[in-house]
């Protein structure tokens, strides 16, 4: 088929999620893409007349929106279903941050959602929806088995949820390695380790926090938001069990995931960690990491078991004492076998599964889609 991507790209490592995931993805699987950059164009208004005079001239079966109200306008979308071309809105952050797209959502034929929350804050805007989480795309995430790192491992700035975890690790004498700059460059400080603030001096109201008051899951993230900015924020602990090493490439990453014995796997949304029940998000490291053949260690979500089992192809916890237990557990040196083992298998889950192919060709067929699409013109 023939998709047309509206897709933000500045070349960055930030913005290369929709390339290096699903456009690689669906190339090799044989579709022909056009992608339309509103970086290429002077402003928002010229970047839509782009767009809406494509309609006419592109034979596309299906346009797909990466942004919402932001950049693509509804006389824009308009013009696409007035032409006959049907029209997708992927939803990356609907669960806290749905509004993004409240506009505009409901002029899309579909809006795909990843996380399945806020599906009836969608429906009662009058959008058709579909839930589908991230995927991984198989043939950038790799297996890359070398000598195994006998640790629990995470790479990225580690704050709040990621300092408590790692903490508790520590505390337990569980080894772990991570992989940060940021850490590197950190002034000694006694018995802790400064890491980044995510915090404001003022708990302040903006028009994003009155957005979350209007639905279940924001309400909990702006309670989470108030608490933290009374409470103090977490410092890495000073270990013999905390093993720091520098950020590293895309393809390095890759390779860890893979080596690593267990790959922690963090869920808590922002610092929803404060409240007595956190607010959990499937993220993309959910699929990259078993896609590279790498043992991922997380808590126990009903969402992540049902892609995953425990014990066989991931480690999932349910309190604290278990993480503990189970970390050491996974990590004695009688386990190297059993972990290869639950690692081949969590690729071969995901690439059965959790693929970018086959996420889209659901939403092909929700939208009845097939290559030999015709199209009404006017």
């Amino acid at each position: 088929m023939h998709l047309l991507f509206i897709y933000e790209d500045d070349g960055s490592v930030m913005r290369s999620v929709p390339r290096v995931h699903f456009l690689d993805e669906l190339k090799r699987a044989g579709h022909t893409l056009t992608v339309f950059n509103p970086l290429a164009y002077s402003d928002v208004e010229q970047f839509n007349e782009a767009l809406a005079k494509a309609a006419g001239a592109v034979s596309a079966d299906l346009m797909v929106s990466l942004h919402g109200d932001e950049l693509v306008k509804p006389d824009t979308v308009g013009r696409f279903k007035q032409r006959g071309i049907p029209t997708l809105l992927l939803c990356s952050d609907n669960l806290q941050a749905p509004f993004m797209q409240r506009q505009i959502a409901p002029l899309f034929d579909l809006v795909w959602l990843t996380s399945f929350e806020t599906m009836p804050l969608f429906k009662s805007w009058g959008c058709t929806c579909i839930f589908l989480p991230y995927a991984a795309n198989p043939h950038v995430f790799r297996p890359r088995f070398t000598a195994e790192i006998p640790t629990v491992g995470f790479i990225g700035t580690p704050y709040g949820t990621r300092v408590m975890k790692i903490n508790d690790l520590l505390k337990g004498g569980v080894p772990c390695s991570l992989y940060s700059d940021h850490l590197l460059n950190a002034p000694p400080s006694g018995q802790a380790i400064r890491t980044p603030s995510q915090n404001k001096p003022l708990v302040r109201i903006d028009r994003g926090d009155l957005d979350l008051m209007k639905f279940p899951i924001g309400r909990r993230i702006l309670w989470s938001k108030v608490k933290k900015k009374f409470t103090s924020r977490p410092q890495l602990l000073e270990s013999d069990h905390l093993h720091i090493h520098p950020s590293v490439s895309f393809e390095e990453m890759n390779r860890l995931y893979s080596d690593f014995a267990l790959s922690l796997g963090i869920t808590e949304v922002w610092d929803t960690y404060l409240l007595r029940t956190p607010v959990h998000k499937i993220h993309l490291r959910t699929f990259e990491i078993p896609m590279c053949g790498g043992l991922q260690f997380a808590p126990y979500i009903d969402e992540l078991a049902g892609y995953f089992e425990d014990g066989k192809e991931i480690v999932l916890y349910r309190t604290k004492e278990e993480y503990i237990d189970k970390a050491k557990f996974y990590l004695h040196s009688n386990k190297s076998n059993e972990r290869m083992n639950m690692k081949i298998n969590a690729r071969k889950r995901a690439e059965q599964e959790h693929t970018w192919i086959n996420r889209f060709n659901d939403v092909f067929k929700a939208m009845s889609l097939h290559h030999t699409r015709h199209h009404t013109r006017s």
